[in-house]
């Protein structure tokens, strides 16, 4: 009896996976069988030059530099968590056009083509700290006037963190754009806000750390692999209607990170500048995605109400990839931003 009902069990299970197959496949052909309109958009074929920079650790960040070389007042780009700074290609394509400003998109330390999370041996926490201290480094090295820091989740958490401590060259940044971030690691439960779907979505990624650890061929064997369920995954991230260029080149960054960059990140855990968000003190917009359901949108709510001088942007029916979904809108926002603040 206890053999017929293990085959039982097996067969319904197979069964399951067999249906959910299906269904991930309907629905991954529905989207990619949609007209768009970004698929021959050469996505990180922007014309500019390649700096590295040295970290307070000794850690190599690989930085692309863009626009005049006679420009002083600079934007400074840094990318979310599993991505690189390819995530910026039409922010920089269109403000590179301006000939207004010099550009400057660096990935993250265990990101890209940077060095490793944890530093040259190993024994640096990926932490607020290290990333405020590698954005100091980029600002120190490929800029020599004022600066607007633009930072895409992780990278706004970067930013933020940069802000709200006694960060070298800090006096240089005139102003900050912190697009679909987060001041805490809590996120969609922070303090019990956030709908049960939101908070699904956490305690989904809280079991997946906990399962995972910080063993990073444990993370390598949970990644999704290429192909339809691999898509899907990436279209978590993005809202309404996203392009299927899009979330294929998502996923490829999100492929590209590697393990032990997602076994670091767990340094993240007691991230919080909530306490801290009064000391920033520059000039703030914060862009958020209304059906963001990885930074949810009354996150940066709360950013707006407790950064003095802070402006709030939230794009409906958009997601978590402001930089894809809504470029020409965030384009817009960060260049009348800049403007004001970079001249």
């Amino acid at each position: 009896m206890k053999r017929r009902n293990a085959l039982i069990g097996l067969a319904v299970a197979g069964a399951g996976v067999a249906a959910g197959a299906a269904l991930e496949e309907l629905l991954y052909r529905r989207v990619a069988r949609r007209p768009d309109p970004e698929a021959a958009e050469p996505i990180g074929g922007v014309p500019g030059s390649t700096q590295w920079v040295e970290s307070f650790d000794g850690t190599k960040l690989y930085t692309r530099v863009f626009g005049p070389e006679e420009a002083e007042a600079a934007i400074v780009f840094s990318h979310g968590v599993i991505e690189h700074q390819i995530i910026w290609h039409y922010l920089i394509r269109d403000l590179r056009a301006d000939g207004k400003y010099r550009l400057v998109a660096y990935d993250h330390r265990g990101h890209g083509n940077s060095g490793p999370a944890r530093g040259p041996d190993g024994t640096t926490p990926f932490t607020g700290e290290t990333l405020a201290g590698d954005l100091a480094a980029v600002i120190h090295q490929t800029t020599t006037g004022p600066v607007v820091a633009v930072g895409h989740s992780l990278g706004g958490m970067a930013a933020l963190a940069y802000l709200t401590a006694s960060s070298p060259h800090r006096e240089r940044i005139r102003g900050a754009v912190l697009v679909n971030s987060t001041f805490t690691a809590q996120l969609a439960g922070w303090r019990g806000r956030g709908n049960p779907a939101l908070r699904m979505m956490e305690r989904l990624g809280d079991a997946g750390r906990r399962l995972a650890g910080e063993d990073a061929r444990r993370i390598e064997r949970l990644r999704p692999r290429q192909g339809d369920i691999g898509f899907l995954a990436a279209r978590v991230f993005f809202g309404a209607n996203p392009s299927p260029r899009h979330a294929a080149v998502a996923f490829q960054m999100f492929q590209k990170c590697p393990s032990q960059t997602i076994a670091a990140a767990i340094d993240l855990h007691a991230f919080d500048v909530f306490e801290l968000l009064d000391d920033v003190s520059v000039p703030t917009l914060i862009v958020a995605g209304r059906r963001d359901l990885i930074t949810p949108a009354f996150l940066s709510e709360e950013m707006a109400r407790r950064i003095p001088d802070a402006e709030l942007v939230v794009f409906e029916g958009c997601g978590h990839m402001s930089p894809f979904e809504r470029h020409e809108e965030l384009a817009a926002h960060i260049r009348k931003f800049a403007d004001k603040f970079l001249a």
